[in-house]
């Protein structure tokens, strides 16, 4: 046996055997060490082809979770309705890690949760700690797949015991698929909102509003620039049919409500970008 052909194999067995307990350490954290040691000869099997699950020594962890779930090792439900906290990391664009992290959370169904704390780390990350009473805990195979929607990726997550659950999300390429991109002098129909228009636009100029007849819109317009930071908000205190606005410099996003209630423009809005 050559020397070159021991030496790979070694690379190998190394490679392989890191990456297992990256694996089986990463389960043992997700599902508890009762029910790790419970069903270990069973997450072996399934875990056997590590390359699936681990990239760079990095975790696919949508993969991971899905396939704990599929396999009924992923336990959401607690036995009485109780308190969970849940840690946010946002890596990089911050404005932005928020609103997708908050606009995730309602979509999922979690309306009722209050922040604990929120703060800015010395690598400029979001830390966003939110604690809600549930009687599940957060599907992280849900949560994941939506994160994943905004092309948010999940790069860590953390069993922290005590109800405690720790999510780290890079934020560097995301966008809001829930804007509506709309193109210069494109005149769009939007319809009764469930929540707020949010519009996506390139290098516009001018912003037209049209409000329905019998809505009693009083406006309220966020603009944002790509990273969700706010360039200005414009409120009016007054009911308007129609309203034309410049649009600021470096617009990318911008958000059109009512300022008190959606059901002021229950019948929609229509919308002229230049």
């Amino acid at each position: 046996m050559s020397k070159l052909f021991v030496v790979f194999l070694l690379t190998i067995l190394t490679s392989t055997f890191l990456n297992g307990s990256i694996i089986h350490d990463k389960v043992e954290n997700i599902i508890g060490s009762r029910d790790y040691q419970m069903h270990k000869s069973l997450i072996g099997l399934l875990f056997k082809n590590e390359s699936s699950f681990v990239s760079h020594e990095k975790i696919k962890y949508n993969k991971v979770f899905k396939k704990l779930q599929e396999n009924g090792l992923l336990n959401l439900r607690l036995d009485r309705p109780s308190q969970i906290e849940i840690e946010f990391i946002g890596l990089n664009k911050t404005f932005k890690a928020y609103k997708i992290l908050n606009d995730t959370m309602q979509i999922l169904g979690y309306r009722y949760f209050f922040t604990k704390s929120m703060s800015i780390d010395h690598q400029k990350n979001l830390v966003w700690n939110i604690v809600l009473k549930v009687e599940y805990i957060l599907d992280p195979v849900m949560l994941i797949k939506e994160l994943r929607a905004n092309r948010c990726k999940v790069t860590e997550v953390k069993n922290l015991g005590s109800n405690k659950w720790s999510y780290t999300v890079d934020f560097e390429n995301a966008e809001l698929t829930n804007a509506v991109k709309i193109d210069k002098n494109e005149k769009f129909k939007f319809q009764k909102p469930l929540r707020p228009y949010m519009l996506k636009v390139t290098d516009a100029k001018s912003l037209q509003v049209i409000s329905r007849n019998l809505n009693h819109w009083l406006p309220h317009i966020v603009f944002f620039d790509k990273d969700l930071k706010v360039l200005e908000v414009i409120k009016k205190n007054r009911i308007f049919k129609g309203l034309k606005v410049k649009i600021p410099k470096d617009t990318r996003y911008i958000k059109i409500t009512d300022m008190y209630n959606l059901i002021n423009i229950k019948r929609g809005l229509s919308i002229i970008v230049r």
